[in-house]
């Protein structure tokens, strides 16, 4: 009786430690998700500190914040341009990033320097999946278009 239940206390400490491991994994995950989301997440200082040394002189800015950004919306042709006006408009230069693209959705994960707080980056980008949403783009096949013949 004591081995089978030191033998299943041992078994569910296993099965927590796996599904902390399966949670941590899903985190970094580059894969799109259905839905829209913008996570803004502070570099700790070690992060930050390594990223700043790694950057040349003339970029390094003491007073700048180092951030995680991720976003995951639709994926549309005019998309970059949006990220690059939001991230512009607040000062913001992409140091890293990471773009995954499937089945019509895209998730990009950033590493973003900006004097600017949390708030001003979470908001510059949430402007860009809302427009994702709001847009009237969708994609057609070229075999959906139709020729009409000339008529002279």
């Amino acid at each position: 009786q004591m081995d089978k239940a030191a033998l299943l206390g041992h078994v569910v400490e296993h099965v927590k430690e796996q599904s902390q491991r399966a949670k941590e994994m899903s985190k970094g995950s580059t894969l799109p998700t259905e839905t829209d989301e913008v996570i803004i997440d502070q570099l700790n200082a070690e992060e930050s500190t390594y990223i700043s040394q790694s950057q040349s002189q003339s970029e390094s800015n003491h007073n700048n914040i180092y951030m995680k950004a991720s976003i995951c919306c639709d994926d549309r042709p005019e998309l970059f341009a949006e990220l690059k006006s939001a991230l512009k408009g607040i000062a913001a230069t992409i140091v890293e990033a990471e773009i995954t693209s499937l089945g019509g959705r895209m998730k990009a994960n950033f590493i973003v320097c900006t004097a600017k707080d949390h708030n001003s980056l979470k908001l510059a980008l949430s402007r860009v999946v809302v427009s994702s949403t709001s847009s009237t783009y969708s994609t057609r096949s070229k075999r959906q278009r139709f020729f009409y013949p000339n008529l002279r």
